[in-house]
């Protein structure tokens, strides 16, 4: 260690050890409530002096001891969390939310919280937020008509869902359902159209959601690009979704605005008086939960379930615990060999990601991947992968002796393939292990590439500059656009397990595999095959000329020290 550095060092431990009694000094006389939190939002320091007493009743010990959620509002608790997911998972950033909390005499008080995430800052280690009052005359009016749209806002609607779960407490004949409505990536349409336009837009959907409900029904502009509706009357998810059919059909059609022909999504959560809520908040965070829970490819609406409250918990969990597995060197990589079916040999291995909790053991990737992939945190996993990939892959060319034929293959999340910076990622990602630029091969899907065709194709093209191949994964899984194969300079094409897996079901699986790899021969790409598990799948494949395989039939993903075995031994399936 140099003596530069050991002094950085060591002046921050200094820094770290006193950093309690300087933030207390630095706070102490400010009139904003000061908190350190870790990244699950737990409570590491209070500062601000007398702030906590005065803002909310609490003196600062007290408030240390509780979980800060637990004094969130309830009809502001989904979108803190969302607030806080979001930055949690991007170090550097800040964000402001106002939102309501629980005084010690039980009021509400409105605050502004504005939070910096310097989880990454050696000293600090948390994300700051200072929090102050929100005064009368700073609040945005409540209770009228919302500006654009001239539909009820969040405050009329929540006091009509108030109503409705009274009169469902009184009345055991009657109920309701309320129904949250998002328009899906509302930030890229007004990226891609301007404000104006989705103003234009949302004032639309605004005036299709009254023509599909009724009269006697509620319709709320409860945020951007969110909207509310009480079904008034309907207190079964059956009645429910059949509404939520008539909305989604009603909205998908598409708005002509200007010159602009646009087609949205939209995002539905339901939930109903069938749970015999208590209060008005808690319906509109159920519903909103169900939301966010509707996001991904399927129906697009789903209905509230107690479940969802566990699995939010857990999502929580996970994300706190990416954050410091990233930090704490938690994650490992396995590596699954790629076999050449011609000759028999080892032509590669695919790098596969794990993550090692040091309480809860092995965690399968699919329990973590999507919410990396949700957050963004994927976007630093992925650049710790391809390093590790590529510096593993060097550590293997030193036993095989000057042969440089093995190359590494990484798979690249969609997050991963629109940054700016990838291809000066990979370069020196290749450049520091001193492996050949060909010895690498980045692995990325059709929903990645067909996202943005256009961008898609430089994006390829700046990373084979380089002397870097390109693969396209799991073909035939997704959009299956053959047409747009010839237009992106792939050098492999690799034909989904779920194809392999039926080959030994009859000639019709068999003929659409061969007409795949046929495919990729006529654009000059090479063939391979995931999931083997058979000789008789692999001889098949071979017959069909399909060039390389991997599966179980050749071997499960390993540890680098296994791999290294394997190089050395030279094995011959």
């Amino acid at each position: 260690m140099s003596t530069h550095l050991a002094s950085e060092i060591s002046h921050e431990a200094a820094l770290l050890a006193a950093s309690g009694q300087w933030l207390k000094v630095l706070t102490d006389g400010s009139r904003e409530l000061v908190l350190l939190v870790d990244a699950e939002g737990a409570c590491q320091f209070v500062g601000g002096g007398p702030a906590a007493q005065v803002l909310l009743g609490f003196d600062g010990l007290e408030l240390a001891s509780r979980s800060v959620a637990e004094l969130i509002h309830p009809d502001d608790e989904v979108r803190v969390r969302k607030a806080f997911r979001a930055l949690a998972a991007a170090p550097g950033e800040m964000h402001t939310v106002e939102y309501r909390v629980r005084h010690r005499n039980a009021s509400w008080v409105k605050v502004e919280s504005t939070a910096v995430n310097r989880l990454d800052n050696p000293v600090i280690a948390a994300i700051v937020v200072h929090t102050r009052e929100v005064t009368a005359s700073e609040a945005p009016p409540s209770g009228q008509v919302h500006a654009l749209t001239q539909l009820p806002d969040r405050a009329m609607f929540t006091a009509s869902v108030s109503d409705a779960v009274a009169r469902a407490l009184a009345e055991p004949t009657y109920g309701f359902s309320v129904l949250m409505i998002e328009l899906d990536k509302l930030r890229m349409l007004v990226g891609t159209y301007g404000q104006e336009i989705v103003d234009e837009l949302v004032i639309e959907v605004g005036r299709r959601l009254s023509v599909v409900l009724k009269a006697h029904d509620t319709l709320a502009h409860v945020g951007s690009g969110e909207f509310g509706v009480l079904l008034d009357g309907l207190r079964d998810r059956v009645h429910a979704s059949r509404v939520a059919d008539k909305i989604q059909k009603a909205l998908a059609a598409r708005y002509r605005l200007g010159e602009h022909t646009i087609t949205v999504a939209v995002i539905m959560g339901i939930a109903t008086s069938e749970r015999q809520y208590e209060r008005a908040e808690h319906v509109l965070r159920d519903a909103s939960l169900a939301a966010s829970r509707a996001r991904g490819p399927g129906s697009r609406r789903a209905v509230f379930q107690t479940q969802m409250r566990v699995e939010d918990s857990r999502y929580m969990q996970t994300l706190s615990g990416l954050y410091t597995a990233l930090q704490s060197s938690q994650f490992r990589l396995h590596y699954q060999p790629i076999v050449s079916l011609v000759t028999g040999t080892l032509a590669g291995f695919e790098a596969l990601i794990r993550w090692y909790h040091p309480e809860h053991g092995l965690i399968p990737p699919m329990s973590f991947i999507p919410i990396a992939e949700e957050t963004g945190l994927i976007v630093p996993i992925g650049r710790w992968v391809l390093e590790e990939a590529c510096a593993q892959m060097a550590r293997w060319n030193e036993l095989a002796d000057g042969d440089r034929t093995l190359y590494m293959s990484v798979n690249l999340s969609t997050k991963q393939f629109v940054e700016e910076n990838l291809p000066g990622l990979v370069e020196a990602a290749v450049s520091a292990s001193g492996i050949d630029a060909a010895q690498l091969k980045l692995e990325i899907t059709e929903t990645a590439v067909l996202e943005n065709l256009e961008t898609a194709a430089t994006m390829i093209r700046r990373i084979k500059a380089s002397g870097v191949r390109v693969s396209l994964d799991d073909f035939g899984t997704g959009y299956s656009s053959f047409s747009y194969l010839h237009q992106l300079p792939y050098d492999t094409l690799k034909v989904d397990r779920s194809f392999v897996c039926r080959l030994e079901d009859g000639e019709d699986s068999s003929e659409i595999v061969h007409a795949i790899i046929a495919l990729a021969h006529n654009l000059r790409m090479d063939v391979v095959a995931e999931g083997v598990e058979t000789q008789r799948q692999a001889d098949k494949l071979l017959k069909m000329g399909c060039e390389y395989a991997q599966g179980y039939h050749f071997a499960k993903p390993m540890s680098a020290e296994d791999g290294a075995e394997l190089i050395v031994a030279r094995p011959k399936w």
